[in-house]
């Protein structure tokens, strides 16, 4: 069934907007997994406050920073990304070891055609529980990548680690991105004692391997605005998404450029920021209706808003109780949707560089996860797996047909044009297919591995068929990337790498924090 030109009039015994939604099998979900990002930030808050009497700054926000303009050093000429490690708590005292054993030497028993591989180590000693690793970023033959208190960088070639930068406390976001001159900025939480803050900036300069200017976020809005934040860079301007608002400042010098609080157009606030070759804002909105969502793009030097879309009902051109969940990719723009009321029942859009509807795509028989079964997952609008986009095609992962157990899927290529399905792969021996990247009018996918067998990497396209291989893994790394299949991918200059996205601080043991794979 195709899909109309415009999103169709929806009433309570309506379908789905697609066929994206989940079977009626869902999975269990905490609460605060279940709720929007702002009702999220409250049932955190709550808890903190029931837990341990945490009491959350209160107060009017004022735009600003720590006092000194975003451009102080500290004392020696240090800068501040360059201060001592702070102490880390200790492993749980007695704790069994949950992470596989490393193995000395990672390539050994190679067959001839297996690609070398090399895995980065957890050097910190990291707290009890899971703790979040950030995005992978890549720069003049390195791949950095922040942990806890420090950001770390790695030769692609060989895995040693070139330089390292600890922060005062816990990073709590980053960018997918860094700027076109390779700096980025990180968000680290506030060393005193408003622990359950992420309140703080810090630029780094990944060419230099140097920490550069740092502030403090003020409150602003409402008593909790720095939570939760998310960063998104585009050009020099980095983006704080937070609470019912978004600032912006220059990542050179960290001076501040705009706010962005209440839409004038209606009862819009914004809810997440999505960067890259343009700067998008995800608005969280409401009305009549109940609540819905908006995306827009904004100029990142002076924050005009370019143009507004909202999903509007075809009859009565009035907005519907849709929202704006993942960005996939903002240059072409593709993005989930997901109905207010029920996040499972979700779809994909495309929309034009002036912000008109594109195409709605149509899933047709095939069936899908949101982010490749992570949903959510907290990381922010652009943190999403499961999909790849190039010029004019989405390549998209099917959802396994046995939630229980593993494989095997698809990769499904949908024409942005109009919404349709261009082809899908052929599933093979149970094995889960995951894109990665688009490349030309191809798709690089991942072949994840199983209990028994290493995975690899194939292309597939543009037309479908069989896949070619790329990159064949070795079985030495194959307990390391069977542990890290759920994490972080990105395949870059013929090498994949692959990290996990939580370490755990009660092992005893050491952990792998990111394996690649390249060269013959």
């Amino acid at each position: 069934m195709s899909r109309p030109p415009e999103p169709p009039e929806r009433g309570p015994d309506r379908p789905p907007l697609s066929r994206f939604s989940y079977s009626n099998s869902r999975p269990k979900r905490t609460l605060a997994s279940r709720l929007p990002r702002w009702e999220r930030r409250t049932v955190l808050v709550a808890g903190a406050a029931l837990a341990a009497l945490l009491l959350v700054g209160s107060g009017v926000y004022a735009l600003g920073g720590d006092g000194d303009g975003g451009t102080s050093r500290t004392e020696a000429g240090r800068t501040p990304g360059q201060d001592a490690k702070q102490p880390s708590a200790s492993a749980t005292p007695g704790a069994k070891p949950t992470g596989v054993p490393l193995p000395q030497d990672i390539n050994a028993g190679l067959a001839k055609g297996e690609a070398k591989a090399w895995y980065a180590k957890n050097e910190q000693d990291l707290p009890g529980g899971n703790t979040l690793v950030h995005d992978l970023w890549f720069t003049d033959g390195l791949v950095v990548q922040a942990l806890y208190r420090e950001v770390t960088a790695y030769k692609v070639a060989d895995g040693t680690e070139a330089w390292s930068i600890p922060l005062p406390a816990e990073v709590c976001d980053t960018p997918v991105n860094p700027t076109p001159d390779g700096k980025v900025v990180v968000a680290y939480r506030d060393p005193g004692k408003q622990k359950g803050t992420c309140n703080h900036l810090q630029m780094i300069d990944l060419k230099k391997g140097a920490g550069g200017w740092r502030k403090k976020l003020a409150e602003k809005g409402s008593p909790g605005s720095t939570i939760i934040i998310h960063l998104a860079i585009t050009g020099n301007t980095v983006a704080v998404g937070r609470d019912v608002s978004a600032d912006a400042y220059q990542v050179s010098d960290g001076k501040p450029l705009f706010d962005l609080g209440k839409d004038k157009t209606g009862g819009c606030t914004p809810n997440d920021v999505a960067g890259g070759s343009k700067l998008l804002v995800l608005d969280w909105c409401s009305g009549t209706i109940g609540s819905y969502g908006q995306i827009k793009e904004v100029d990142p030097k002076s924050g005009k808003i370019k143009w507004r879309y909202q999903l509007k009902d075809r009859k009565t051109k009035k907005a519907m109780p849709w929202k704006f969940g993942k960005v996939y990719s903002v240059n072409p723009l593709v993005v989930s949707v997901y109905e207010s009321e029920d996040i499972f029942n979700w779809s994909v859009i495309a929309l034009k560089p002036d912000g008109k509807l594109r195409s709605a795509l149509n899933a047709g028989k095939y069936k899908f996860e949101p982010c490749a079964g992570e949903g959510d997952s907290g990381r922010g609008t652009q943190n999403c797996r499961g999909g790849a986009v190039g010029k004019d095609t989405f390549y998209m992962s099917t959802k396994s047909p046995d939630a229980e157990s593993l494989g095997p899927t698809r990769i499904v290529a949908f024409d942005l044009k109009n919404g349709k399905v261009k082809w899908a792969s052929q599933p093979e021996d149970k094995r889960e297919y995951l894109p990665v990247a688009a490349e030309g009018s191809s798709v690089i996918t991942y072949v994840k591995a199983t209990m028994k067998e290493p995975g690899r990497i194939v292309r597939i396209g543009p037309k479908g068929g069989k896949a070619k291989t790329l990159l064949t893994f070795g079985r030495t790394a194959q307990p390391l990337e069977y542990e890290a299949m759920a994490g972080l991918t990105a395949y870059r200059g013929g090498r994949f790498f692959l990290s996990d996205t939580l370490l755990s601080g009660d092992d005893t043991g050491e952990r792998a924090r990111l394996l690649s794979y390249g060269g013959k």
